[in-house]
């Protein structure tokens, strides 16, 4: 019983700081989805559902038929139709540091982004990349097709 509880507790500790960087990084959740979505997250593909928590580094992919409202902490509103991949490379929000930014990768698909607090407080300090441009958001709405 005493092995027992000792690689309990053991295993409780080196999962603790993995679990703490990655709280670290959430980014956002799924406010809605219609049909089937994924996240691949560190080599690991899982189901998207409404109220699935995103984190840094994450790729949201929508099936065919399917789409996905995303919402992120500082209120940026990304949605996602049908058949579209959208790589989530960067973000951080720390408003009382003053640190801002938002790297995201539209792959493939249509794409509808509003834009949120980091806009707001520090202008260019958002990047949208696709496979033919990088696109320096300063506006408040965007749409975009990337046909494969």
């Amino acid at each position: 019983m005493k092995t027992i509880t000792s690689a309990f507790l053991i295993a409780i500790l080196f999962a603790e700081p993995s679990l703490a960087s990655q709280s670290a990084d959430k980014i956002g959740h799924i406010q809605n989805l219609q049909g089937t979505a994924s996240i691949l997250r560190e080599g690991i593909t899982l189901a998207g559902a409404a109220g699935s928590v995103l984190y840094r580094g994450d790729l949201v992919r929508t099936g065919k038929p399917g789409a996905v409202g995303i919402v992120l902490t500082d209120d940026t509103s990304i949605s996602l139709g049908s058949g579209s991949e959208l790589s989530l490379n960067d973000y951080t929000f720390e408003p009382k540091e003053s640190k801002f930014a938002l790297g995201i990768r539209m792959i493939k698909g249509t794409f509808s982004f509003i834009s949120g607090q980091i806009i707001k407080l520090a202008p260019g300090s958002a990047q949208i990349h696709t496979p033919d441009a990088t696109i320096a958001v300063r506006g408040t709405k965007l749409l975009i097709e990337i046909k494969e």
